[in-house]
């Protein structure tokens, strides 16, 4: 792996942090998270919002100082080498924060400036990442004039400046057309191919399915699942499933039957139908079926399948969500 121009030993992790801890007042944001993420490789922090995905970040960064724990960019401690770990870095952050009055090239060249990106190679540099996200025609534009989705596409081309060897992306896809989202997808596979070591957070599951080798979900604060979106999907040990029912009257039926059976069921792709995700342990989907027929639902069809990365995600968050809801009411 390579950082800052050095070569280091292979077997360190780009990123490293140990029991991560962080408090907000009475606000526990993170509560002993830990991970790593390795050269030429993409790894994926997914939670609802709140669960602590920018604050790791921002840790990570050295935008602000863990409470307690330790973290590691390119082998350098966030803490003790801040200003080590902020020259192998790039960011973008959650919200675009661009003066309207400077104009794409004039931004590009001001971050260049910033990183010490020579002069003989910062014009081509700066040229290529405006045409690899399509704002060349509009670089001698104000900000100002820029749509969301440019000022967004602008603020990540800026983060690629230089080519860090550790990149952040909180969020990078917020405000990004399908065109563009797919297009930045098609650079963060790039720059991982280069060796880069790329950590994402995003809301879109499609995003982390496509890209991410590994994956971490957080929730209040503390990981609870890890590993491939392979394996996450495993995790459900149970099937998907999608039924197709008669009418309104009879997906209202089935929903009340499933949350009684603590099986929470959503909307399916058509408008008569339910999905859902069979609990790990409990009931089977045959007894289930014949339970509904039993009760007097009109089902037209059943497709069982592998559950969807989001299937997963709502599942395993779910499942913890239940936890904290029946902690707060014990403790009441």
């Amino acid at each position: 792996m390579r950082c800052s121009g050095i070569m280091l030993d292979i077997s360190m992790h780009g990123i490293e942090c140990d029991d991560l801890r962080k408090a907000y007042r009475n606000v526990q944001a993170l509560d002993g998270v830990s991970l790593v993420a390795d050269a030429g490789k993409v790894l994926a922090l997914l939670g609802s919002n709140g669960s602590g995905k920018t604050t790791t970040v921002r840790i990570l960064t050295t935008q602000v100082k863990q409470d307690s724990g330790t973290a590691r960019v390119c082998g350098n401690d966030v803490l003790r080498e801040a200003a080590a770990v902020r020259k192998v870095i790039g960011l973008t952050a959650q919200e675009t924060h661009i003066d309207k009055y400077i104009t794409g090239a004039e931004y590009m060249n001001l971050v260049a400036r910033l990183r010490h990106i020579p002069r003989k190679s910062r014009k081509q540099e700066i040229t290529v990442l405006l045409e690899e996200f399509e704002l060349a025609d509009k670089a001698h534009i104000p900000a100002g004039n820029y749509s969301g989705g440019m000022r967004r596409r602008l603020d990540i081309a800026a983060s690629l400046l230089g080519s860090p060897a550790i990149l952040f992306l909180d969020e990078p896809s917020n405000g990004l057309d399908p065109h563009s989202r797919k297009r930045l997808w098609g650079v963060i596979r790039q720059r991982a191919h280069e060796g880069a070591t790329i950590l994402i957070t995003t809301q879109y599951m499609e995003e982390a399915d496509a890209l991410a080798d590994s994956i971490v979900v957080l929730a209040y604060g503390r990981v609870i699942a890890r590993g491939t979106p392979g394996e996450l999907k495993d995790q459900i040990r149970g099937r998907a499933v999608e039924l197709a029912l008669s009418g309104p009257e009879e997906i209202a039926k089935a929903t009340a039957i499933l949350t009684a059976l603590e099986i929470q069921a959503g909307p399916g792709e058509d408008p008569d139908a339910l999905q859902f995700v069979m609990p790990l342990s409990g009931i089977t989907l045959v007894e289930l079926l014949r339970h509904l027929d039993a009760q007097g639902v009109a089902i037209n069809d059943v497709i069982a399948r592998r559950p969807t990365l989001d299937e997963a995600f709502l599942h395993l968050t779910s499942e913890v969500e239940r936890s904290v809801e029946q902690a707060l009411l014990g403790a009441a």
